[in-house]
């Protein structure tokens, strides 16, 4: 995967931020925030012409105290927001599964008392902060 050309990282107001720049690049309907970290390492991902998440993780656990596998599990969650938002290429973007896919994945057969208990629970919170 690569960056995409005429994304750039910019400071405004303290933020770190990407803009687009070049005519084909102007969207203003999605800003793209990045905190220290992720500005750090989509820096590094502009310096080279393409890259994996093991180069990022590697990248990232020689900046930062984090381990390997902590490392690879951002890594992965960060290349796939990049990749949904558009500011990455490549055929090896990781997509993530959304919640309610994963719901459906983990789900089990649960019992009667299980159903009405989180129904119970569902309509506690629903109540509260609904």
């Amino acid at each position: 995967m690569k960056t995409k050309i005429g994304f750039n990282l910019r400071q405004v107001c303290g933020e770190n931020i990407i803009v687009a720049e070049g005519e084909e690049n102007i969207d203003f309907s999605n800003i793209i925030s990045m905190n220290e970290s992720s500005a750090f390492l989509w820096k590094e991902a502009q310096q080279l012409e393409s890259f994996t998440i093991a180069d990022l993780v590697r990248i990232l656990t020689d900046e930062y105290e984090v381990d390997e596998a902590t490392a690879t599990e951002d890594v992965t969650k960060l290349t796939a927001q990049w990749g949904a938002s558009g500011i990455l290429e490549g055929d090896d973007i990781p997509v993530l599964p959304t919640q309610e896919a994963t719901e459906k994945l983990s789900a089990t057969p649960s019992t009667p008392a299980e159903e009405a208990e989180k129904k119970e629970k569902k309509g506690f919170f629903k109540k509260l902060f609904g």
